[in-house]
């Protein structure tokens, strides 16, 4: 079911023909209603003429097709906007958001509507349309109504605060999701015994396909895996890219070789042409960072969205800091069967900030900024995951030296420097950086 609803809302054009066809079966239904109602005292009390009814369905489709006609120039101008001051990839961000795609499809549907009714009521002159008239100046008035709704969220989300601030929303709620079906998952154990850590992995299973890892079905796996006494582990995170030939994971058997039932792999191991859902964090943080390097460019010049978007980063990373850097899951008997890699610190942090760290290097406020960000990323984190930091920010500042700065830039630095180095329990690293 969930497939279906992701295919559905990711082709357009099948939400502006769901409003079509409703707004088509509305238009017939009002028809027989008024036909059913001749010469009561409703239709009586309501007795438009036809005149009435079909001059004013000929204004309302003009209207309409007026309104379509700006609502399609305005998500052009914006789509212009989003492409040329934030990322070609935050385009289909405001393709895919439901308020433009709705009010688009509403106009488009009321067009419909208006047609079909101008065509029965042209074709039945006998008949008083009380309902159809009374439901087309309704139909009027929500349109003028969104169409004001719309300008007006337009121009907020033209704001780049306002879409910063929805990205990161939106990434904090996957990280969420993601965290808490780990913490109910019974198959996880986050303690691992002496034997386990010991375990060494030396066979290799290379894939036959080429795509996105997207899922493992555990459960189907982890019975598989028991049945034929093996141990693996996967050291590609969910959601990356792999080529045939790569290897998917090493195990771990009694015997020398193993051949495994490509069938149940292939079942268990889905790789498509597209990412998967945890990995639209990383989608979104990854736009930040694009917004971030484009504010830092001469040609926009613009550091406070850059410290914007570290700041938020710093948030993003925050919420993701404290997950485990490996999965370890048991079969039904307690034993270690299968070890899924979910996190690589070290890559997290030099994907997202070098870019932002070659563009911005120069400017002490940036370097303030990340290292602020660190800091507050270490205040959720494991050890790991400090060590990480604190490796990073020696590397953003190895071309400083800070005891030579002015006392002005001095301050700066140091003050949230110091603050890293006693998050990550490395005040004798910071100090020796001052000397």
């Amino acid at each position: 079911m969930k497939k279906i609803i992701n295919f559905i809302n990711s082709k357009y054009y099948l939400k502006f023909l769901f409003y079509i066809i409703i707004f088509s079966l509305l238009s017939i239904g009002l028809f027989y209603t008024d036909k059913a109602i001749q010469g009561s005292q409703y239709n009586l009390n309501l007795a438009f003429s036809q005149d009435f009814l079909e001059d004013f369905l000929i204004m309302m489709i003009a209207g309409i097709i007026t309104m379509v006609t700006i609502t399609f120039s305005t998500i052009m101008v914006v789509l212009t906007l989003y492409s040329g001051q934030f990322s070609p990839r935050t385009l289909k961000d405001f393709l895919q958001r439901k308020v433009p795609l709705n009010i688009l499809g509403y106009f488009i549907g009321v067009s419909a509507y208006a047609l079909i009714t101008l065509v029965i009521s042209e074709n039945n002159n006998a008949l008083m349309y009380s309902s159809m008239t009374l439901f087309s100046l309704i139909l009027m008035v929500i349109s003028i109504v969104l169409f004001a709704y719309y300008i007006h969220y337009v121009s907020k989300s033209v704001q780049v605060n306002v879409y910063i601030d929805k990205m990161v929303k939106e990434a904090v709620e996957v990280i969420e999701d993601r965290q808490s079906t780990i913490k109910d998952d019974p198959y996880i154990q986050l303690e691992r015994n002496e034997e386990d850590a010991d375990k060494e992995f030396n066979l290799e299973y290379k894939t036959a396909h080429t795509g996105y890892l997207i899922e493992i079905n555990k459960k189907k796996l982890l019975t598989y895996l028991m049945e034929n006494n093996l141990s693996i582990a996967v050291n590609i995170p969910l959601n990356e890219h792999i080529y045939e030939d790569d290897i998917l994971f090493k195990y771990n058997t009694e015997s020398e070789s193993f051949d495994f039932d490509e069938e149940m792999i292939d079942e268990c191991f889905v790789i498509r042409n597209e990412s998967g859902s945890f990995s639209e964090y990383q989608e979104k943080t990854m736009k930040l960072v694009e917004i971030a390097v484009r504010a830092l460019s001469p040609g926009t010049n613009d550091p406070f969205t850059a410290v914007t978007c570290i700041d938020q980063l710093g948030f993003v990373f925050m919420k993701l800091s404290d997950s485990y850097y490996s999965l370890h899951y048991h079969d039904d008997e307690g034993k270690e069967r299968l070890t899924i890699k979910t996190l690589n610190y070290d890559d997290l942090l030099y994907d997202h900030f070098y870019q932002i760290y070659l563009y911005g290097k120069e400017d002490l406020t940036i370097i303030s900024s990340m290292l602020k960000a660190f800091a507050r990323i270490s205040s959720e984190s494991n050890y790991d995951m400090k060590s990480s930091l604190w490796k990073f920010a020696e590397y953003i500042l190895k071309d400083k030296r800070i005891k030579d700065l002015d006392e002005f830039d001095f301050r700066e630095i140091h003050v949230p420097l110091r603050d890293l180095s006693v998050r990550c329990n490395k005040y004798s690293e910071y100090k020796s950086l001052l000397e």
